[in-house]
């Protein structure tokens, strides 16, 4: 790893500012999950008017429902107490939340190939499925193999591609409060949904160091998102 900067703060956030932004993350993944689910009603009510809603509209359907749950599961897999107290829940939970974003991934990448805002949109969003899928599959890999630190820093970085969604509707509220129609920034959308974050979270990998050793046991402390 590159050396620190001489005089840099390397200190974490205190614990209650880690739950209260754990808090906020469950507050709005379930707030966005839930609003996705729509899209499994009949005639999609409150849809925009997407392309793939026409062309597609049976993968969309299934990305959107998928995705959403994906999206309401995924926070809990950061709770201390819950993957210390209940570890079989947590394992059902990490689970539920892989097999959602197996089939939102894959449903994903052929609606990438046809979404609207032209070939840059489709580049960015066929890049995150793929990003998706594989850093999940990477996260179970490790855990399969008892590497824990390792399976923690993967599942950061599979839920930050989730929270893309959360990403996404935050700005498309953005653009309506100033009257920007999301036509118009949709093909930056498939960019600024995901990667900003996702390239911070890479900065904050590399500032909080290597993981430990490849082997069981305790919890690695930068990754116990509500500060236990």
């Amino acid at each position: 790893m590159p050396p620190r900067l001489s005089g840099m703060n390397t200190a974490h956030p205190s614990p209650i500012a880690r739950r209260v932004g754990l808090a906020l993350l469950l507050l709005t993944a379930s707030a966005t999950g839930f609003m996705a689910l729509r899209y499994g009603l009949p005639g999609q009510p409150f849809a925009p008017p997407l392309m793939n809603l026409v062309a597609q509209r049976e993968l969309l359907v299934l990305h959107a429902v998928s995705a959403g749950l994906a999206l309401m599961l995924g926070p809990w897999q950061f709770v201390t107490r819950l993957r210390e107290q209940r570890p079989r829940l947590h394992r059902a939970i990490g689970w539920a939340y892989a097999s959602c974003l197996l089939v939102g991934g894959l449903a994903a990448l052929p609606l990438a190939l046809q979404a609207d805002g032209g070939l840059l949109a489709q580049v960015g969003f066929a890049l995150l499925g793929l990003l998706w899928l594989a850093s999940t599959a990477v996260a179970l890999i490790h855990i399969r193999a008892r590497r824990v630190a390792a399976h923690r820093r993967w599942m950061l970085r599979s839920f930050v591609l989730t929270a893309g969604g959360i990403t996404l509707r935050l700005q498309i509220l953005a653009g309506s409060a100033f009257g920007v129609p999301v036509e118009a920034f949709y093909t930056a959308l498939a960019w600024t949904s995901w990667l900003p974050q996702a390239l911070w979270l890479e900065w904050w990998l590399w500032r909080s160091g290597p993981a430990p050793a490849p082997q069981p046991g305790p919890a690695w402390p930068d990754t116990q998102l509500d500060g236990r």
